[in-house]
């Protein structure tokens, strides 16, 4: 994957899609979305040093207290329940509604990564 990133890297500033990328060169599109994350954030990081070890130190955190909380399958289950109904009626009316935008979205893209 190494040997792919810059050829991926420059097909990507050229503007061809993620997904024509990893048919290409025979990978995974999620593989080409995470050379291209890398990248950036390499490039961001070498403006701001030390940004990346808070952000990496802050997701661990949150990964280490999410374990001790959840420690069971019970407790999993409980937390995912608690997380649905927190969702809201008009969140949900939102998504619904915007479905059809998506999945048109969705074709527009030939089932590539869209945003």
């Amino acid at each position: 994957m190494k040997e792919f990133r810059p050829a991926i890297i420059r097909m990507h500033e050229r503007g061809v899609e993620k997904c024509e990328i990893g048919r290409l060169f025979g990978i995974h599109e999620a593989t080409v979305r995470k050379a291209i994350k890398r990248f950036k954030e390499t490039e961001s990081n070498e403006d701001r040093p030390g940004k990346s070890l808070k952000k990496t130190a802050r997701s661990q955190g949150n990964v280490q207290r999410a374990r001790r909380m959840i420690q069971t399958v019970e407790s999993l289950k409980r937390a995912l329940r608690k997380a649905w109904n927190e969702i809201s009626v008009d969140t949900l009316r939102g998504i619904v509604d915007n479905f059809s935008k998506r999945l048109k979205k969705c074709i527009d893209a030939n089932g590539c990564h869209f945003e």
